[in-house]
């Protein structure tokens, strides 16, 4: 069977609304960009990851086939979540090296036995599948999120998005600006369901937080300095 090498019909119509429309602002610096292997789609996302927006090039029909489309929405989305995760571990290491842990009011010099660091690991683990088991808990769900016009469908699992799908009888004719906003919209959705709205906590997870602040103090308890 012969390649398909029809026209859409709808290019020229789309090349003017693309001049028409305003142009995306200048990218901003703390904001992180993935791109698919095409180049024809582009999605920014927030430093804590959350998308801004997705970026289709003005003739991404001639690039990339539409039927790849949520696939490569899929690549360009996760491809700009690990950049923006990637830049948050960079931040938070070089902020450790260079601030000194807060001086506690009473310093706690007991020994710390290797029995006593067993018990408090296994009270730590015990808070964190308390957590990850508790009421709405999203921490391993798999969440599904749906545009509010029904076009476009999107399935995330522990922060990663795993698969977006697109109607195609609506993509086929779709004003470039109506397709960017609603796979825009499923993966904000995505984001804001999967994003816990406190960490886990607990006394167990508390104490090993104080002990690590202070790695001097922690040689010490268990009589390596």
């Amino acid at each position: 069977m012969g390649e398909d090498n029809r026209r859409w019909g709808f290019e020229e119509a789309e090349d003017r609304e693309f001049e028409r429309r305003p142009q995306p602002p200048a990218q901003q610096d703390d904001s992180c960009v993935g791109t698919d292997a095409s180049g024809a789609v582009s999605v920014v996302v927030e430093p804590d990851g959350r998308v801004r927006e997705v970026r289709l090039t003005a003739r991404w029909r001639d690039t990339l086939d539409p039927r790849a489309l949520g696939a490569a929405v899929l690549t360009a989305a996760n491809n700009a979540t690990m950049q923006a995760l990637s830049r948050n571990v960079e931040a938070q290491g070089d902020l450790a090296a260079v601030e000194p842990p807060s001086p506690s009011a009473e310093v706690d010099e007991t020994p710390f036995t290797r029995a006593d660091a067993e018990r408090l690991f296994a009270a730590v683990n015990a808070e964190l599948a308390a957590f990850a088991a508790g009421p709405g808990s999203t921490v391993n769900a798999l969440l599904r999120a749906e545009s509010r016009a029904g076009h476009v469908s999107g399935t995330a699992r522990s922060g990663r998005v795993v698969r977006v799908e697109i109607d195609g009888h609506w993509l086929h004719a779709a004003p470039t600006a109506e397709v960017e906003g609603e796979l825009a919209e499923v993966l904000r959705s995505l984001h804001d369901r999967g994003t816990p709205p406190s960490p886990p906590s607990g006394p167990a997870i508390t104490r090993l937080q104080a002990l690590a602040s202070d790695p001097a103090r922690l040689l010490r308890k268990v009589g390596l300095a």
